[in-house]
C-alpha cells in the first residue's frame, strides 16, 4: 500500500491542471462571436419592480430582451422563474405561471424582443420573480452564460372569502334539500 502514497499527489495535480485549462477556455459559442460572452451582449429588463397581490389575483408584466452586441443572438430561451424570499412560501411555478418558457427568435445586433408573462400568485409570502435568457443549444457548457433580469418583489397577502369558488349556494342548498326531504318523508310516513 505504502508504494502507491506517490500516486495521490500526481493524480490531484493532474487533476487540478485539467480544472484549470477547463476554466481558461473560452466557450465555443463566445469563440465564434469574436470572443464576447453571452451575458455581456444580451441584457434583461422587467415593466414592474414591485407587485403587491392577493392570492388568486392575476398580473401581467413584460421583459424585453435587447441585444447591445455586433452579432446577431442565437435562438434563445427565456425562463420565468420564482423564488421565495421568506423561506416559507412553497412555490410550485407551474401553479403560479401557465407558460413559464418561451422560445425567442434570433435578435439581431441593436434590437429587442419583447415577451408577456402571467403570474397568478397562489400562497401568501414575499416572493422574487425573474426571467432569464439563455442559448436554446443542445450543449449548454458551450452556450455561454445566462442573463438574468432584475427581480420583481412580489408581496402576497391571503385572500379569504366566505364563498370560495362560488360553492356557497350548493353547500347551504344541499343540507338544505335533504332535511327537507327528509321531513317530507318523515310527515308522509305519519299519515298512513
Amino acid at each position: 500500500m505504502r508504494r502507491h502514497l506517490w500516486l495521490s499527489p500526481l493524480l490531484t495535480a493532474a487533476l487540478i491542471a485539467l480544472l484549470l485549462a477547463a476554466r481558461a477556455a473560452t466557450p465555443a459559442f463566445a469563440q465564434e462571436r469574436g470572443g464576447q460572452a453571452f451575458a455581456s451582449d444580451v441584457t434583461v429588463s422587467v415593466s414592474l419592480s414591485e407587485v403587491s397581490a392577493l392570492t388568486g389575483d392575476t398580473f401581467t408584466f413584460t421583459s424585453e430582451i435587447t441585444n447591445s452586441g455586433s452579432e446577431v443572438t442565437p435562438p434563445l430561451i427565456a425562463n420565468l422563474d420564482f423564488v421565495a424570499l421568506d423561506q416559507s412560501t412553497y412555490i410550485d411555478p407551474e401553479d403560479w405561471s401557465p407558460q413559464r418558457t418561451l422560445v425567442v427568435d434570433p435578435i439581431a445586433a441593436g434590437s429587442s424582443a419583447t415577451q408577456s408573462w402571467t403570474v397568478k400568485p397562489v400562497l401568501k409570502g414575499d416572493v422574487a420573480v425573474y426571467v432569464v435568457v439563455l442559448p436554446n443549444s443542445p450543449d449548454l457548457t458551450t452556450a455561454g452564460s445566462l442573463a438574468a433580469s432584475a427581480a420583481i418583489h412580489l408581496h402576497v397577502e391571503e385572500h379569504r372569502t366566505l364563498n370560495p369558488g362560488g360553492v356557497l349556494p350548493v353547500v347551504l342548498a344541499v343540507p338544505g334539500v335533504l332535511a327537507l326531504a327528509f321531513a317530507g318523508l318523515r310527515v308522509a310516513g305519519k299519515r298512513r
